[in-house]
């Protein structure tokens, strides 16, 4: 078999395109692809080798190309406008390049027959139905032929032109496609498994074609015939030669029709066994049926009786629900009051616990402070000894330093009258023996001797100082000791004022006692 690949460089779809030829006579072939949209989608099926008798006996000519499905039809969820433009565009590439590049191989000007398999039928029946005076003949295997199948939701603006159905319902009475169609070999096969989803709209077009008086082969197989590559081999090597054959499609519609009947009366006649068989399982279900009647009969007098048995009990049992109920609300009653006080126990218990606790700390708080205040008074106590005994102390200082000031006192008015007599003696001794002065001389000495005795009596504003200051020691005990060694030398300054007086160290003698 000789095999030609070509690319081609597609100015509408802005994309290399492949193109694979098998074989070099016949008729020319366009084979669109199923699933991965790649040329070698009918090769990797085993389509080619089913055809290769066909194709090496000169019968056909057949062309592979790529496809623009997964952008197109296959895009889903992409945009409308997107998987519209890309469908349309692989339109134009069949019209522009491909059709040019099998006339280019064939060696003259042809009008190539459209195959297609899954999504290939699709593509290969829009282009009959668009442009049919482009082609010589259809043959669309297991095909969806409604564009409302591959779309969310309504049906996009535009895409009425990429529905089959739609289409051929927009055909004008008079219009030059309708009349193109009507001369043309076209043939629908789908079979009848569950697997073959798009028989509903194979259905619809075919009604589509009879209201328009379109002349086409619709063929629906058998009921095993299944949305596969295996059952598309044997659909294709018994289908593609009647539409290559002229006349072919009309034969094998009264060979059809007979062979549709045959079939049909064959299922038929499966059924009916089926339904005898099951007409025989209803016979013998009905006699048990019956045997089961009469036995559930009687079972249905007993079972009466026990239900009025029942009944009698139920009405009786009823009533003691009833009571017990009533009996149950009442006792619920009873136990809701009591939860209410039992409630209002343990919100007064809590209230008594948290007193408790509050009284606890408290008294903890109290017991700190008393530690303190026996810790204070402690302290205050020894503060108060020890205050008592500088008292005492005191005291005792103070009466020693009078004692001492009033001996110092008697020292110093002793010490006074020495001097005194001193100081009288001293002058008498002193004064010239003269008769007639004696007297004057006398009342001179009387009068100044006051005034020689004026400076001894400073000593009575010493005397108030040395005493005053025992007295401030009763009030800070710790400087007691100072004011007692003050008094001496309070008691010893006016004693040191007359020069005379020599014998002035003997008033510390009292001290030694």
């Amino acid at each position: 078999m000789k095999t030609s690949h070509v690319t081609v460089q597609s100015t509408d779809l802005l994309r290399e395109m492949d193109v694979v030829s098998y074989g070099d006579a016949g008729p020319a072939v366009i084979a669109f692809p199923e699933g991965n949209s790649s040329f070698a989608s009918w090769q990797d099926g085993g389509m080619v080798d089913a055809l290769a008798p066909m194709i090496d006996a000169g019968k056909l000519r057949l062309f592979c190309p790529d496809s623009t499905d997964l952008m197109g039809w296959y895009s889903r969820y992409a945009v409308p406008e997107y998987r519209l433009a890309n469908i349309e565009g692989f339109f134009k590439f069949v019209k522009n390049d491909l059709i040019p590049l099998i006339n280019k191989a064939c060696g003259s000007e042809q009008r190539p027959y459209l195959v297609g398999a899954g999504m290939g039928a699709l593509n290969a029946c829009l282009l009959m139905l668009r442009e049919p005076e482009l082609f010589s003949g259809l043959l669309a295997l297991s095909g969806t032929y409604d564009a409302r199948r591959f779309v969310v939701g309504d049906l996009p603006e535009g895409w009425e032109e990429v529905s089959p159905i739609d289409i051929v319902e927009a055909l004008p009475q008079n219009g030059k496609a309708r009349r193109v169609l009507k001369g043309l070999p076209v043939a629908f096969v789908c079979g009848q498994d569950a697997s073959e989803d798009g028989i509903d709209t194979q259905r619809a077009l075919e009604q589509a074609f009879k209201d328009r008086d379109i002349e086409a082969t619709f063929e629906y197989w058998g009921y095993d015939v299944t949305h596969s590559w295996e059952w598309w081999q044997r659909e294709v090597t018994e289908m593609l030669p009647v539409v290559l054959t002229p006349e072919g499609l009309a034969d094998r519609k009264l060979g059809a029709s007979l062979a549709y009947a045959k079939r049909e009366a064959e299922h038929a006649r499966t059924e009916l066994v089926d339904a005898q068989a099951n007409l025989s399982a209803a016979r013998d279900a009905l006699k048990i049926a019956k045997e089961d009647l009469e036995v559930t009969s009687k079972r249905v007098k007993t079972e009466e009786e026990s239900v009025r048995k029942c009944g009698i009990a139920e009405d009786e049992l009823v009533e003691k629900a009833r009571q017990a109920w009533s009996e149950r609300d009442r006792i619920a009653k009873q136990l809701q009051d009591i939860e209410a006080k039992a409630q209002d126990a343990q919100n007064k218990a809590d209230a008594a616990t948290k007193a408790r606790k509050d009284a606890e700390w408290i008294l903890g708080e109290a017991r700190a402070a008393a530690a303190q205040a026996r810790t204070n008074n402690e302290a205050a106590e020894q503060e108060l000894q020890t205050r008592d005994a500088a008292a005492v102390k005191a005291t005792k200082d103070d009466a020693t330093a009078q004692e001492r000031l009033k001996e110092t006192e008697a020292d110093l008015k002793r010490e006074h009258e020495k001097a005194r007599a001193a100081l009288e003696t001293a002058m008498e001794i002193s004064a010239p023996k003269k008769p007639a002065a004696k007297k004057e001389h006398k009342q001179g000495e009387k009068s100044a001797a006051p005034k020689a005795a004026a400076k001894p009596a400073a000593s009575k504003s010493a005397k108030k100082p040395a005493a005053a200051k025992p007295k401030a020691a009763a009030k800070k005990p710790a400087a007691t000791k100072a004011p007692a060694a003050k008094a001496k030398p309070a008691a010893a300054k006016p004693a040191a004022a007359p020069k005379p007086a020599a014998a002035a160290p003997k008033p510390d003698a009292p001290a030694g006692k």
